[in-house]
């Protein structure tokens, strides 16, 4: 995918260097089971959703979304958003979303005052 930026060599191993130094430190936030409407009793989605936290803004911006269909036709598009109580999330998605906001210590939309849920990280 980064070839694909249609960067130069050298920039190309500079994005690789600082995706790579990134990648590294991601936090595992949810792995298993997730609510899926094509779930059945003999076959269901799992999910891996890993946290990679990029403060300065100087890592992933220069790595493009690319939307990728996985043979099935859902993804239509990728891109980069704020975090909204607005936006419509499949599944499980947003508790997944509830746990990086507690552990990044971050704005989280989705919590009510009232609202109690566990946040533990993934094993």
């Amino acid at each position: 995918a980064v070839v694909s930026t249609q960067s130069t060599g050298e920039e190309t191993k500079s994005i690789m260097n600082m995706l790579k130094e990134h990648l590294e430190l991601g936090i595992a936030v949810y792995k298993g089971y997730v609510d899926d409407p094509r779930n059945t009793d003999n076959a269901w989605v799992e999910s891996s959703a890993i946290n990679y936290h990029d403060s300065l803004g100087t890592s992933f911006s220069k790595f493009p979304l690319r939307a990728h269909d996985g043979g099935a036709g859902e993804t239509v598009a990728a891109e980069w958003i704020a975090l909204s109580k607005n936006i419509n999330l499949y599944g499980n998605h947003e508790w997944i979303l509830e746990k990086v906001c507690f552990h990044r210590h971050a704005y989280n939309p989705f919590t009510t005052h009232t609202k109690q849920t566990s946040l533990a990280l993934a094993e």
